[in-house]
């Protein structure tokens, strides 16, 4: 299971403040807590181990094949926010607004995404293992050709789902408010409720080219 907001509040050590927004590619945050800041620069292949993260603007700044290790994300909002082929592990996103957030080709392991806010969220090739998005509001959630494993969507609303070409196992999608689902063959592995199964009943049978008289 992913870690929760508690449990890693716990985890983190007493930390420091960063010394400012300016964030450098390849550099390491260590025990760093950015509160408050707009944070510029880049953070291309940056670490940020055991940090905190809160109501911080992280727009212009890419975190691509970055790595966020028992990290605490509150707040943070972007009109985009890119995290091509970046690695989580042991991460927590809580609140936030993004307009598009991009993680295509990312890993992320033991990840929640708690409450937040997304236009267009990003994950195709990525791999998820031990995910939960949690009361989340997402328009697109874009899962093509994404590697999941044990992922759950808890009580979270979902506009477009696109599982083409995906791989699935163990993932859970009760309870989530999805309008419409891309990608029938992506369902092998999952577990849905009748709800969602009679609603996306017509669109699954045009899909497989099923005609209902």
């Amino acid at each position: 299971m992913p870690i929760d907001v508690e449990d890693l509040a716990r985890l983190l050590p007493d930390l420091d403040d960063a010394p400012g927004p300016e964030l450098s590619g390849g550099s390491t945050a260590d025990g760093l807590r950015f509160t408050g800041l707009e944070l510029t620069g880049d953070a291309t292949g940056a670490r940020f181990l055991e940090c905190r993260l809160e109501a911080c603007s992280v727009e212009d700044v890419g975190f691509d094949r970055a790595r966020l290790a028992t990290c605490l994300l509150t707040g943070l909002r972007a009109p985009v926010w890119s995290l091509v082929d970046a690695t989580l592990l042991d991460v927590v996103v809580t609140g936030g607004r993004f307009g598009a957030l991009t993680a295509h080709g990312a890993e992320l392991t033991r990840v929640l995404l708690q409450d937040v806010v997304v236009d267009y969220l990003d994950l195709r090739g990525a791999t998820l293992v031990d995910v939960v998005l949690a009361g989340c509001t997402v328009r697109e959630l874009d899962l093509g050709g994404a590697h999941l494993r044990d992922v759950r969507l808890a009580g979270s609303t979902v506009d477009a789902l696109v599982l083409e070409g995906s791989r699935c196992r163990s993932v859970d999608l009760r309870g989530a408010e999805i309008t419409r689902l891309d990608g029938v063959a992506g369902l092998r592995g999952c577990t849905i409720d009748t709800t969602q199964l009679t609603g996306w009943a017509a669109g699954m049978a045009a899909e497989l080219g099923i005609t209902v008289g």
